[in-house]
């Protein structure tokens, strides 16, 4: 089959097409015809050699996100069959060839079938950024009615499902974003509050809250470009969840007696502690989805998998809304 690689760390141009083995389904796996991927910030970052310990074995297949049909269904595998539509976040480091291929194996309890209302594309959108959304805002954020939760990259990746999970648990949701245009989606989606980042004083932040207080859960999706930020928008007593492990550098966050929560959602792929905890995130997400609670944003500008390296330059540096998502074309 045929297959985008990396054989080495480096830039955008690293990748290669090349033909490899087509996977076969083990015991408990399924093998997926890949119909679309998307582009997170790990993937460039395992790409460019940021964090090599999660590269998958040379010549290395990168993608945790995928949708597609399932082709071939392994021994012991349950409530799939040929044929279903799936999304998966299950493969794309350590050694677990990912998505930007024809076809790829996953661990079936790390899959959920999609609904028909959604595209390929949108599936693909949902994986890494669903969970990790899930992770921090239903379950680590204890997002309710009586919390209110400031989302800092509000309408980024993984910033713009944040937003809505929080909205269908019923919190107090404010976003901050880089441009109005930004800010105007966010309100689309449902924010109570919206801050231009680019214009705000750090006293503004917690001003947005109610009683103008500060929040009781700030999620930084951007890292150390915003977690003094956040630091200045958190109550007395709040939390700063992070998901790129960039802790705060000045004494607010002390002062404040906050406490901090970093997240890494892959967790479950380099170490298999609940896998099937994936999957149940996953068919939660598609029932939000198939109902319309939550709506994946997709960046207009579109990419097919043999041009995956503009792809990843765009979401590294073209200030995407929403996802970059990339569509099949090495099929044939």
């Amino acid at each position: 089959m045929r297959a985008m690689v990396i054989n080495r760390f480096g830039g955008a141009d690293v990748f290669e097409a090349a033909t490899v083995p087509k996977p076969t389904a083990g015991a408990g796996e399924v093998v997926i015809k890949v119909e679309a991927s998307s582009v997170n910030p790990v993937d460039y970052k395992i790409r460019a050699g940021r964090i090599p310990f999660l590269v998958p074995s040379y010549p290395a297949i990168l993608h945790a996100d995928a949708a597609g049909t399932i082709d071939e269904v392994g021994s012991g595998v349950s409530g799939f069959e040929v044929g279903d539509r799936v999304m998966s976040f299950a493969t794309g480091m350590v050694g677990k060839p990912g998505a930007l291929a024809e076809y790829m194996a996953a661990d079936a309890r790390m899959i959920a079938k999609i609904p028909r209302s959604l595209s390929f594309e949108e599936a693909a959108a949902l994986p890494l950024v669903g969970v990790t959304s899930w992770y921090d805002i239903v379950e680590a954020g204890g997002a309710s009615p009586d919390k209110s939760i400031l989302i800092m990259g509000g309408t980024g990746g993984v910033g713009h499902i944040a937003l809505q999970l929080a909205k269908w648990k019923g919190a107090f949701v404010a976003a901050a974003c880089g441009t109005d245009e930004k800010c105007d989606l966010a309100t689309k989606l449902g924010a109570d509050a919206v801050i231009n980042y680019r214009m705000a004083e750090r006293e503004d932040y917690e001003k947005l809250a109610p009683g103008g207080r500060g929040f009781d859960v700030v999620f930084n999706t951007p890292g150390r470009p915003s977690v003094n930020e956040a630091v200045a928008a958190a109550a007395f007593e709040g939390m700063i969840i992070d998901i790129l492990g960039e802790f705060p550098t000045e004494p607010g966050f002390q002062m404040k007696w906050l406490s901090f929560k970093s997240t890494f959602a892959g967790h479950e792929i380099l170490f298999g502690t609940n896998p099937a905890r994936i999957g149940e995130i996953l068919s939660e997400l598609a029932k939000l989805a198939g109902t319309g609670s939550l709506t994946p944003i997709l960046d207009p500008n579109r990419f097919p998998f043999s041009e995956v390296g503009a792809a990843h330059h765009f979401a590294e540096h073209g200030n995407p809304v929403g996802k970059v998502v990339l569509f099949q074309d090495l099929s044939g």
